[in-house]
Order: structure tokens, then C-alpha cells, then sequence
């Protein structure tokens, strides 16, 4: 028996314990099962549920669709019973008409007892399910919760008014989470779309768009000469200066790319080994332009934001500084266009430390316009990942809103 029968946080007005239930008692299993070419066929993910077409980005070859599936009919939910890691996740079909799973995932809704919203987020959220979901591991290397198995689990009830109150409040968020990633996807596709359309396509001079008043070639330059300021590899740098008290900070290459690690340096644990003494590094300054020689993806490029703390790099990142000749947000576009990282990722090699060469780096051609061009260019993409950046921040911030009023609205 539970002693904490009461959440942390509760709406004004409901008061008293809530009720210990078995989900079995609260629930109405849906089991008609029909043929493939009447209704959609959709896939239930961890992501939501999705038509198969949509999912797969076009129709799955070897969908058969003679065979049987099982109905969802709208609001009902549905889940995929296996699992290779004891995590579920439950998707209510809210596509405004009946779809199609496999005949293997249990459908079902809520009786009169409780709300299906709340039921919801109970499942696919609480700490006790996941708990509940990992103990029907009996070995093997994968997972199965069954309907009559997930009949059993036990929770914690309030009233279907309080029920229907926190299942729409988190509606709510769900769906304002929901339009903030629609949003952030628009805003990166439309960056996609200029990113090909204002930089010239291979073998051509010009770009499809321009600003007013630019005409011309653009040049063909490659990045050494077009940067002329490529700083070499630096000296070595006793450990001692590179920790969370000394008197730099790292900036190393990620699997995604470039990061800036200032209070917990990336390599701290290793920098604490007695075997580990000296970085090959560079003194770094704000402004200066940094590029990762490591692949995931080889040639990802960051301008160094304004910090007081001094930074050093290790040898995977080439250092830019620039000069009078080139935009710096410009130079960073181009650098994270599709086109040129694919270009810097045939360059890759090696086998367990692939990286590209600093050579090889420096023999990348970039297509150069004049330099009011490129601030007009440069300025504009700034533009569009500012709105990114904003848009990926109150994502960030609403989700952890969400997962805060999960741990104290839930029993």
C-alpha cells in the first residue's frame, strides 16, 4: 500500500486521498478487427501515431493489406506490445477518422471511471509505470506487455472531475509542445530551401536568389586562400591550466559537431588522469571562426561566442581568424551547407579516429561574392537562426514545464 496518496500540486477545489485502482477496472478493450483496404494503416511509434505512408515517407513495401488489422477508432488508444528496452509509449488516435495497426497492439479506451487524457499521460509518464513496464522483462532480448498483463497495474485515482481537470491541462501543453515543433520544423525547412537557392548549385557562378543590386560571378576561392589567416597547430598546455579551476577552457569536437565547454570541460575526467599531461592546443579569442576536422559531420563551424574566459581547442578543430575580406556569419553559412559538408565529408579517412585532414580542409572551395554580398547574405541567415534558436529554447522550456507539473500533479 502507498503512503503518498496525495500529489504535490493539485487544481483548487478537490481535496482527499485518491483511490488505488487496478487499470483493468477503468478501461474498455476494443477488438474488431477488419481488412487492410478500408481504413488507413498506421504505424504507433514512440514519436505518436502515424499513417504508414507518412511515416515511411511513402507506401511500406510488403503491407499486405488481405490481411486482418486492428481498428482504432478515433480518441481510442493503442500501443506497440513489444519492446526491445521495457519503455511503452501510447498513442490516441486523434486523425479525425479510424486507422488500421497491426492486429498484435491492443486498442482500448476508458470506461465512465475514468479520463482518457489523464489515463494517458499516466502511462506514457509516471515513474510507477515504468517501473511496472520494466519488471515484465523475463528474459530474452525483448519485452512483451500484453493487454491482460497491462490490466493489472495498479494506480493511483482521483476523481473523474480531478482526472478530466489534469488530463486537459496537459493537453494543453502537449498541443502548445506540439505547434512550437511544427513551427521550429517550418523554420529549419525554409533555412534549407534558402541555403540551396542562395548559394550557387555545382559547376554554377550564381546563385537562384540574390538581394536587389548584386550581379556578377561569385568567385571560386579555396578556404585557405579565401581566409589567408588559418592559425597552425598551437603548443602544449600543461594540465594543470586546463581544468575547472585553471586558467582555460575547452572548446572540443562532439559526434555533432563543434561545442563550447566552459564550466565542465568535455575532457575534465580524462584531464584528471595521472597518464593524461599535456592538450596540443590553440589560444582562442572571441570572433574567431572554428572548424571540426572530425567527422559526425567533419567540417561543422561555430564562431566563437563572446566569453571572458580564455579557451584553448584541441589539434580535431581548425582555428579561422578573420580578416577584412570576408563576413564571418557568411563564411559560417556556407561552411554548414548541405552541399559543402557533404563536399568536407568525402574528404574524411581513417578507421577508428576519422577526421579530414588539415590539407585537405584547407583545399575546400567556397564560392565567394563581394563583401557587401556576403553581409547581406550573412545577415539574413543570422536572422533565420535567431528565430531557430528562439523557437528551440521555449520548446526547451515548455517540455521542462511539462515534465515539472508531471512529478507533482501525479500521486
Amino acid at each position: 500500500m502507498r503512503s503518498n496518496r496525495k500529489p504535490e500540486f493539485r487544481f483548487p477545489g478537490f481535496t482527499g486521498d485518491w483511490e488505488e485502482r487496478k487499470l483493468g477496472n477503468v478501461l474498455k478493450e476494443h477488438n474488431e478487427l477488419t481488412k487492410g483496404d478500408i481504413y488507413p494503416i498506421a504505424t504507433s511509434s514512440r514519436k505518436g501515431l502515424f499513417l504508414q505512408t507518412e511515416y515511411f515517407d511513402g507506401r511500406r513495401s510488403g503491407i499486405d493489406e488481405t490481411l486482418t488489422f486492428h481498428l482504432v477508432p478515433v480518441n481510442y488508444i493503442t500501443y506497440r506490445h513489444m519492446s526491445d528496452d521495457s519503455i511503452f509509449h501510447f498513442n490516441k488516435n486523434v486523425m479525425g477518422t479510424p486507422v488500421l495497426v497491426s492486429k498484435e497492439y491492443p486498442v482500448f479506451t476508458t470506461n465512465e471511471e475514468a479520463n482518457d487524457e489523464f489515463i494517458l499521460r499516466k502511462l506514457n509518464y509516471s515513474a510507477d509505470f515504468s517501473s511496472f513496464s520494466h519488471m515484465q522483462k523475463k528474459g530474452g532480448t525483448r519485452v512483451r506487455l500484453y493487454y491482460k498483463t497491462l490490466q493489472t497495474y495498479k494506480l493511483l485515482l482521483p476523481s473523474v472531475e480531478e482526472q478530466t481537470q489534469i488530463g486537459n491541462f496537459f493537453k494543453q501543453i502537449d498541443d502548445t509542445i506540439s505547434l512550437h515543433k511544427q513551427e521550429l520544423t517550418t523554420l529549419k525547412k525554409t533555412k534549407e530551401g534558402f541555403l540551396q537557392k542562395m548559394f550557387p548549385k555545382g559547376g554554377e557562378t550564381v546563385p537562384e536568389v540574390r538581394f536587389p543590386g548584386f550581379t556578377g560571378d561569385w568567385e571560386q576561392r579555396k578556404l585557405k586562400e579565401y581566409v589567408g589567416n588559418v592559425i597552425s597547430d598551437g603548443d602544449w598546455i600543461e594540465k594543470e591550466h586546463i581544468h575547472d579551476a585553471g586558467e582555460y577552457r575547452i572548446v572540443q569536437t562532439g559526434n555533432l559537431g563543434l561545442g563550447v565547454y566552459l564550466d565542465k570541460p568535455r575532457h575534465a575526467k580524462y584531464l584528471n588522469q595521472d597518464s593524461f599531461y599535456k592538450l596540443k592546443a590553440n589560444e582562442i579569442f572571441p570572433g574567431d571562426i572554428l572548424v571540426s576536422r572530425l567527422a559526425e559531420p567533419a567540417g561543422r563551424t561555430i564562431i566563437l561566442p563572446k566569453i571572458s574566459s580564455k579557451m584553448v581547442t584541441a589539434v580535431d578543430v581548425m582555428v579561422v581568424r578573420p580578416s577584412g575580406c570576408f563576413d564571418s556569419y557568411f563564411f559560417m553559412t556556407e561552411m554548414n551547407s548541405p552541399k559543402l559538408l557533404k563536399e568536407i565529408s568525402n574528404q574524411v579517412s581513417g578507421t577508428s579516429h576519422k577526421r579530414i585532414s588539415r590539407k585537405n580542409l584547407e583545399k575546400i572551395p567556397l564560392s565567394i561574392p563581394s563583401i557587401e554580398e556576403q553581409i547581406k547574405i550573412g545577415n539574413f541567415f543570422k536572422q533565420l537562426d535567431d528565430a531557430i534558436a528562439l523557437h528551440q529554447r521555449e520548446l526547451d522550456a515548455l517540455i521542462e514545464t511539462k515534465k515539472a507539473f508531471l512529478q507533482k500533479m501525479f500521486a
